[in-house]
């Protein structure tokens, strides 16, 4: 009789899905705010500017919590319901990750410029990829 381990431990309680979240929503609110200082120093001309701007610290700080909280309720969605919860996770996310950049090349916010949108994309894989990792267990705290 063999044994099997599996690879990705699935979380027994919401409250560690609640602790995988936050890590990871912690994690990619400081790589948004770090990688923002980081265009603020460098002068990147983005286009918009503005407490409502994309890339202000409020709708940055915001948008990767509600991201945080919708990925984690796919996630306890995908367990239920599925065999093998992190594939289609992963494969969700990877959906999401590509109908989330739409708006960015097609209907990008007023006046921005194409470093703008590059960061944009940018954001979106920093937000999504820290998500990802920690919700499925793949990096463990």
């Amino acid at each position: 009789m063999s044994q099997s381990t599996v690879r990705y431990p699935v979380p027994e309680t919401s409250g560690r899905l609640a602790r995988r979240t936050g890590t990871g929503v912690l994690f990619a609110v400081v790589l948004v705010l770090l990688t923002q200082a980081i265009v603020d120093a460098l002068s990147i001309d983005v286009g918009v500017t503005g407490s409502m701007s994309p890339f202000a610290a409020g709708p940055l700080i915001g948008v990767s919590i509600v991201a945080g909280a919708g990925a984690a309720i796919a996630y306890a969605a995908v367990v239920k319901f599925t065999i093998q919860p992190v594939r289609n996770f992963v494969a969700l996310a990877v959906g999401v990750f590509v109908v989330m950049l739409v708006p960015v090349f097609f209907a990008p916010p007023e006046g921005i410029t194409t470093a703008g949108q590059g960061i944009l994309v940018l954001y979106h894989a920093l937000v999504a990829v820290p998500l990802v990792v920690f919700i499925t267990g793949a990096v463990e705290v």
